[in-house]
């Protein structure tokens, strides 16, 4: 498969769960920002008092957090 097209299937989004050390630990790799988007409470009803954070891994950008440590 040509590089351009496994690329644009390779999951881009990350949801991290950030431990007491601050550490990011990944919970999940999401392809599509709107099923990510849905993840992240859902996620985070499973972790109460913990930071989750979704961010695309490749830009580095931090798109979503929860409250927490």
């Amino acid at each position: 498969m040509p590089a351009h097209l496994s690329s644009m299937i390779e999951p881009v989004y990350d949801i991290l769960i950030e431990d007491a050390d601050g550490r990011h630990l990944r919970l999940e790799r999401l392809r599509d920002l709107e099923i990510a988007r849905q993840r992240l409470p859902m996620l985070a009803a499973q972790y109460p008092g913990t930071r989750l954070i979704l961010w695309n891994h490749k830009t580095r950008d931090i798109l979503a957090a929860t409250e927490g440590y």
